[in-house]
């Protein structure tokens, strides 16, 4: 069985983007509920879905289920995104920043570094669950996650709603800083790049901040 999902894969294709966006750490504020029973909205056929994700999520004759989306970005970086059993996780060449799961770690990229992966395809969404947004950038990204959002089959209608909710879930009140030697840090909790509570990750943080300034 192949395990590579491909980005031409996930050019409309409203099952993948529902699925995916259903791990985020979303959510409605004002209804207080979380981003997988937000997406109710879209109205996707249950049925349907259901057919898809146990294609998606089918197990092989060695009794793996992994599936990834990786490739190359520039001459010498990539990226892979794997969708394990009960989580995601990301690298950036090899180096691990994140996971969307029950232990999950997120709030990695700055938002001028998520918009440097606009450049290419799929890869600001596929990102975006990674982000941490400061809260004077909250109404520029609530629009570019909007005008993304609106690019996707079923989310046109509902995309502004969508997008608050995903936004809701990426905002850190602290702002990113610089440390000598390190480069680029913050202080939220579950996040690789908050290396002084997770000293484990320091080496981490500084290669993936050298891979991050040449995107």
């Amino acid at each position: 069985m192949n395990r590579q999902i491909t980005l031409n894969n996930l050019e409309d294709n409203a099952f993948f983007w529902y699925t995916y966006i259903k791990w985020f750490n979303g959510y409605d504020d004002i209804n207080e509920i979380n981003i997988d029973e937000a997406l109710e909205v879209i109205g996707i056929d249950k049925e349907k879905l259901a057919e898809w994700e146990e294609q998606f999520f089918s197990i092989d004759k060695s009794g793996e289920s992994l599936k990834f989306i990786g490739g190359n970005l520039v001459e010498d970086i990539t990226f892979l995104i794997e969708f394990q059993d009960h989580e995601i996780v990301f690298f950036l060449n090899d180096i691990y920043f994140g996971n969307l799961g029950g232990h999950f770690e997120a709030w990695f990229l700055t938002w001028d570094e998520l918009l440097s992966f606009q450049q290419f395809e799929h890869l600001f969404l596929l990102m975006l669950p990674m982000t941490a947004i400061e809260q004077h950038q909250r109404d520029n990204a609530k629009q570019i996650i909007h005008d993304h959002l609106k690019t996707i089959p079923k989310f046109e209608q509902n995309a502004e709603y969508i997008s608050s909710c995903i936004l809701n879930g990426l905002l850190i009140d602290e702002l990113f800083f610089e440390i000598d030697e390190v480069g680029t840090v913050n202080n939220q909790n579950h996040s690789v790049r908050n290396i002084r509570k997770y000293p484990r990750y320091r080496e981490n943080v500084i290669e993936l901040n050298k891979v991050l300034k040449k995107l």
